[in-house]
């Protein structure tokens, strides 16, 4: 025995330094695999208050966000501010990136005015990168606040002058809103009192103006003008087939229309925004983007052909603007003119149909574009469950275009642009407060700093909710001293704002007005002035990196909302056509967008 323990020895000696090699690797891989786990684990702020069961799973709140998102007509949105409620704090901390740093959501709007206003450790978030990087890699809204966006800025800077607004912009958005009027006159007279949907109709009248003041008058491509040319030459009898055998006793059934096919133009600059529609609402939309979006079909070609048609578009442009005539007369041709000018400063060429150029034009109608169709779509829904506010809006209009009413006609653009009537821009400002339609504001720290006396690092993302607590709902009671000092300063020195907690979440467009001062009273409606800062508002933005866009929307809302309440009667539709579900894109759209008209019959 002994003798064969001593023949094995070498063997039993080799063996055991294996098994021990063996096992010193099984160790390091389990311990490696142990760390590389708690690397990975979601890493909470200290004291900001956050789902416990989340930061101990590798995907956070994912699984909690795809399940609510999922299974409900419920968006990113609603799960935030559901976390907020369950939380009762206004401020949170969420985990919607894997590997990623936490979000910090902020539920209270002294806390988002103080840091977009007046505090400098804030900027443009990364996600702002994420969502348009891929469509427009040269656009100025995903820079921080460095000398590249100050650049793009100036070649911009002309196009939110009131001149701009008033003489080249205003006059297209009138003439395309129009068409709509149109449109929906033959659509009610076909309906007859029946609820139609308008989603795409709003959309496509907002991209017609766009595109008017985006390239002047000597673009053709439209879509709303095929489709009233296509109504409007219905027979008789197809209008029936239309109406079905029932009209008569389906008051309450939807009816749906025909559509023209829409110009290359038109179906490529749609099919491009619904690219970045498809990755909005995504918690990883950078991956979303490279993996999914940008390789379907119909994005793949609308994005190639989208470049190629707005070069053509400038150079186009360009050709106009070095022959003879009186001045730019669209967007593209002053951009090109401040183009030139900047040159000249710079010591450079000009760089007429450059990728910046090609993707600030197809910014500047995406930013004109989506915003003011989605606020329309709402302000239909919205006006037509509010009559009161409604007609009292439709009494003001006659009240101050009386010519118009006695000629039996629209207000014309010079009019609209050329009176101001307080409750119209109160129910404007309102309706962007209820709406929504742009849910939150984003930021990221560029230094470490404090929100609300939490620790915020350097390189996290706060997102300010535009709805809930503060805005929509009562805010939450926070300890003074936890505030930041120029908040605190500007609390004392009168510039704090805040709703009536007993009316904060009602339709009230009342709450915009203020009374006029003693000086300046002359009775009547003069008795009370609009003021935009009568309480918290976050539709745009505030400070530096709010919507350049602002001034633009102002003018599309109220050229289109004088000639809908002075064309139509906003009638309720049925309860099963009247949800305010949304669904997340660009902006928060409404999910159903219906309509029943009766046309006002001016006296």
């Amino acid at each position: 025995m002994s003798q064969l323990i001593l023949h094995n020895a070498p063997f039993l000696a080799n063996n055991y330094d294996d098994l021990k090699s063996l096992g010193f690797l099984l160790v390091t891989t389990i311990l490696c695999g142990y760390l590389i786990y708690q690397w990975a684990l979601p890493k909470p702020i200290p004291g900001i208050p956050h789902n416990k069961a989340s930061a101990r799973r590798l995907l956070g709140d994912i699984p909690d966000l795809i399940e609510t998102t999922s299974s409900s007509d419920l968006t990113l949105l609603n799960w935030m501010h559901n976390r907020v409620a369950a939380h009762n704090s206004p401020i949170i901390q969420v985990f919607v990136r894997p590997f990623g740093k936490p979000f910090v959501v902020v539920a209270d709007f002294r806390e988002a005015q103080d840091v977009n206003m007046r505090r400098k450790e804030f900027d443009r978030s990364p996600i702002m990168h994420e969502f348009f990087k891929g469509i427009i890699p040269n656009h100025h809204i995903h820079e921080q606040t460095n000398a590249v966006w100050k650049a793009h800025r100036r070649l911009l800077q002309d196009l939110m002058s009131p001149p701009f607004l008033n003489k080249v912009a205003a006059p297209a958005i009138y003439t395309d809103a129009s068409n709509l009027i149109r449109l929906w006159e033959l659509k009610a007279s076909i309906a007859d009192g029946r609820p139609f949907e308008i989603t795409k109709d709003v959309h496509e009248a907002v991209l017609d103006a766009v595109l008017g003041f985006a390239f002047g008058p000597s673009l053709k491509a439209r879509a709303t003008l095929p489709n009233a040319e296509l109504l409007g030459g219905l027979s008789t009898e197809e209008i029936q087939k239309l109406r079905g055998e029932d009209h008569l006793t389906s008051g309450d059934a939807q009816i749906s229309f025909p559509k023209a096919s829409p110009d290359d133009l038109i179906r490529t600059l749609l099919d491009s925004t619904d690219s970045l529609a498809d990755i909005h609402g995504s918690p990883v939309p950078q991956l979303r983007w490279h993996l999914v979006t940008k390789w379907k079909p119909r994005f793949r070609r609308a994005l190639r052909m989208k470049n190629r048609i707005l070069a053509q578009e400038l150079q186009k442009a360009v050709e106009r603007m070095g022959s003879a005539h009186s001045g730019a007369r669209s967007a593209v041709e002053h951009m090109i003119e401040r183009e030139r000018k900047l040159a000249e400063n710079d010591g450079r060429a000009p760089e007429y149909v450059s990728p910046v150029m090609v993707d600030e034009t197809f910014g500047f109608i995406v930013a004109g574009h989506d915003t003011s169709s989605t606020e329309i779509s709402w302000a239909c829904k919205i006006l037509a469950d509010h009559p009161k506010p409604q007609t009292r809006l439709r009494s003001k209009l006659q009240a101050a275009y009386t010519k118009a009413v006695q000629e039996n006609r629209s207000p014309s653009i010079d009019e609209i642009t050329g009176m101001q009537i307080p409750y119209l821009d109160a129910i404007i400002e309102e309706l962007l407060r209820y709406s929504g339609t742009v849910p939150m504001v984003d930021r990221q720290a560029i230094n470490d700093t404090e929100i609300l006396g939490f620790p915020v690092p350097k390189g996290t993302t706060v997102t300010f909710l535009s709805m809930g607590p503060s805005m929509m709902s009562p805010g939450f009671e926070v300890d003074e001293s936890k505030r930041s000092e120029s908040s605190q300063n500007a609390m004392r020195d009168g510039k704090g704002r805040a709703w009536d907690p007993n009316d904060i979440g009602l339709f009230k467009p009342e709450r915009w007005l203020v009374p006029t001062p003693s000086g300046n009273k002359k009775g009547g409606d003069e008795s009370w002035q609009f003021d935009a800062t009568a309480g918290p508002q976050l539709a745009f933005g505030l400070g530096t990196r709010s919507c350049y866009g602002k001034r633009l929307a102002y003018v599309e809302l109220r050229v289109l909302l004088t000639l809908v309440i002075w064309n139509f009667v906003l009638l309720p539709c049925p309860k099963k056509l009247s949800g305010y579900a949304a669904v997340a894109g660009i902006t928060h759209r409404p999910t159903q967008c219906f309509v029943r008209l009766r046309k006002v019959e001016l006296k």
